[in-house]
């Protein structure tokens, strides 16, 4: 832990060095012993840690600076040479004991030797929101003086040094996202959104509560230069693209520059048309100003549409502000989007997905120095800081001391909610995944007894299966060996079908759709194609299936006989939309406009199309057919934010049966076979400030 301040260790890290692989040992007791003996050493508190911090369900951290000593002492002199230098204090003993544990480990052949710099900083957190208020947005003043950020009641200014905490003076019912401040660290610049809907306009507002003055519309993430006189900011359209949890809404973007006051705006980076834009799945994510406020850097964001169930890849670039050649300084699909801050000295800090070895999602603060004026990069980057969860900001003061993050640990979760007939109601869900990682329900299984979902909790992503009165989910027998996608049953749930993504960097290699045997057995190819994408099958007696290809702009619809893989054409759409198969095999739901409540109902036989308008809910999420084949689960939004969960019938009415908290979120329901209950789709968790120094 010494040799990797800052950094966690995990348990198996841990025991892979301290025990060889034929050592029969009880692991998990023998650990938390030597834990317990080093904190005694040290006189620590694991509830109150100064040196050994417990990450649950990962390792341990340890929290202090560890400088390189000037020579290499022997075990039996370490203690007496210090301890003639300075007097024994109780803190001194401390450090006592960490060398000696040190100078153990040298005698144990576990040799280390810290190099400058080779440490990582250490994040402090320094916001406690719980789970039912996660932080949205977080700027730190250029003084250092102020915290500004957002969550859902509110916006506010809490003070760096005191840590007091006071609303921003705002207007009521004025949303605001801080974004970034102003040079004299009194004025703010934030994003207000109206409610329910995707629009969004810039704002100048004071902290000493003068009215808020607006900067310009249809925008949105501003962010002003070191100077004061330009700001830069995002213009977006939207596009429904499928992820592995199943649909979501992603942007395409444009990057913006005016000056200070609103005035001449014009584009600076991204492609001159949005909806061009958003058919090639281009955005511009993330903006930082050099500290000479002559260059801009940016992320850039690629969504290739034909393998776009495996993710998108990011390219890091800087251009000057007179819209010279970009330079480009890394390509790496591990980026975070929205995380981006060049500091004072040159150096450019971003976040990186930490483990590439599993889908857990935690990110880790890079930088890499890049010159001002070219805006190349020199040297190599290098890593700063390391935590649990996403990164959704950085920015540091203008004189360098400190670095501010937003991280987030929202994950989604499976929740059960039983549906109360006689009201036409869910009721309040419960929670069935009691796991902090990634858990996003599937399908049932024919019983209605238990619910099947995709986890990334062992590392890569897996197909679980948890009964509802029970508290633990199992591994299936099908997906113990294999990282499954989009798994599904087939009709007369005997199969595991799922998709399968040979090479994810790689456009060329088709995408196939598997099946397994329930009770295990060896994957067997159905089909396969480079734009495959989603997939749906009816319930027993019926046999039908339909796949979706996506390849250009237009996603064809094709029904398929799982023996063969073989069949016809039925439909074809602009975009990526979502859909849902009915219970019987005989209509096809297509969500043709996800922003304007558009929905086509596709009878398979004939080929009959009919459109209908969802009434008074312009927002629609996934398309999950009732088992009685009468009306849809779909997601929507009320404008006053929450998410809700509606029963839509044939003709486009809508009722609704679910609505959430303000600090919770729906994404889709799938009710079960009988009818009784649905599983819910949840994002939830805590997002905080963290602040380091020194990095």
């Amino acid at each position: 832990m010494l040799a990797n301040a800052g950094r966690i260790v995990t348990r198996e890290e841990l025991q892979q060095k301290l025990w060889p692989a034929d050592t029969f040992v009880d692991f998990d007791v023998g650990l938390n012993t030597a834990i317990r003996k080093i904190r005694q050493a040290l006189g620590d508190d694991a509830d109150r840690p100064q040196f050994i911090e417990t990450v649950a369900k990962r390792g341990y951290r340890f929290l202090v600076s560890v400088s390189q000593a000037s020579t290499l002492v022997s075990e039996t002199s370490a203690p007496t040479e210090i301890a003639e230098r300075e007097p024994a204090t109780h803190h001194h003993r401390r450090w006592y004991a960490a060398l000696i544990v040190a100078t153990a480990l040298i005698a144990g052949d576990l040799w280390w030797i810290t190099r400058p710099n080779s440490h990582l900083a250490i994040e402090k957190r320094i916001t406690a929101n719980p789970v039912e208020a996660p932080i949205r947005a977080a700027v730190i003043s250029p003084d250092g003086k102020y915290v500004a950020y957002a969550d859902p009641t509110g916006a506010y200014l809490r003070l760096v040094d005191s840590g007091e905490t006071h609303p921003l003076p705002l207007p009521k019912e004025f949303i605001a996202l801080p974004s970034s401040w102003f040079p004299d660290s009194a004025h703010l610049l934030v994003t207000s959104h109206v409610r329910g809907e995707q629009k969004a306009s810039v704002w100048n507002i004071s902290i000493l509560g003068s009215s808020p003055q607006i900067l310009v519309d249809d925008a949105e993430s501003g962010s002003v230069s070191p100077d004061g006189t330009q700001i830069a900011f995002f213009r977006r359209t939207f596009v429904s693209i499928l992820q592995r949890e199943g649909g979501a809404v992603r942007t395409a973007g444009q990057l913006w520059v005016m000056g200070a006051n609103g005035d001449n705006p014009h584009i600076f980076a991204g492609p001159t048309d949005l909806a061009g834009a958003a058919s090639l799945g281009i955005q511009i994510t993330a903006v930082s100003w050099a500290p000479n406020s002559q260059r801009i850097a940016y992320i850039e964001r690629h969504t290739n549409f034909a393998t776009a169930v495996t993710g998108d890849t990011y390219q890091l670039r800087t251009r000057d502000t007179n819209r010279g050649e970009p330079q480009t300084i890394l390509s790496d699909h591990r980026l975070a989007s929205d995380a981006l801050s060049w500091a004072p000295d040159g150096r450019l800090l971003y976040a990186l997905r930490t483990d590439t070895n599993n889908d857990l999602g935690d990110y880790g603060t890079w930088a890499i120095r890049v010159d001002p004026s070219t805006g190349k990069a020199k040297g190599k980057p290098q890593p700063v800081s390391e935590g649990l969860g996403w990164i959704g900001g950085l920015n540091t003061t203008a004189d360098g001391k400190y670095l501010v993050l937003w991280r987030g640990n929202t994950r989604s979760q499976v929740f059960i909610s039983a549906f109360n007939k006689s009201a036409h109601r869910l009721t309040a869900p419960r929670r069935l995944t009691l796991d902090e990682n990634e858990n996003l329900p599937t399908a049932w299984m024919p019983d209605s007894k238990s619910v099947l979902f995709l986890s990334n909790r062992n590392g890569p992503w897996k197909l679980f299966r948890q009964d509802l009165g029970q508290p633990t989910a199992d591994v299936m027998i099908g997906a113990r060996n294999m990282e499954t996608t989009l798994p599904r049953l087939n009709a007369d749930g005997s199969q595991i079908l799922f998709v399968d993504v040979p090479k994810p960097d790689d456009a060329s290699v088709p995408i196939r759709l598997m099946s397994i045997p329930l009770a295990g057995g060896v994957p067997r190819l159905i089909r396969q194609n480079r734009g495959l994408s989603n997939f749906a099958c009816a319930r027993a007696p019926s046999t039908v299936c339909v796949v979706n290809d996506f390849l250009g702009a237009t996603s064809t619809f094709t029904t398929f006989d799982l023996e063969s893989g073989q069949g016809r054409e039925i439909a074809r759409f602009d975009g990526w939309p979502n859909y849902g198969l009915s219970p019987n095999g005989s209509l096809l739901a297509v969500v043709t406009d996800e922003h304007r409540g558009r929905l086509q109902f596709l009878t398979l036989d004939t080929g009959a199309a009919r459109d209908v308008i969802v009434k008074n809910w312009p927002v629609l999420r996934g398309a999950d057919w009732a088992p009685d084949g009468k009306s849809l689960l779909i997601g929507s939004v009320t404008p006053a934010g929450t998410s809700v969960i509606l029963d839509v019938d044939l003709e486009g009415t809508a009722h609704v049966l679910l609505e959430s908290d303000p600090h919770t979120q729906f994404a889709w329901a799938i009710p079960s076979p009988d009818g009784r209950y649905a599983a819910l789709n949840v994002s939830t968790g805590e997002n905080n400030v963290w602040m380091v120094e020194n990095f």
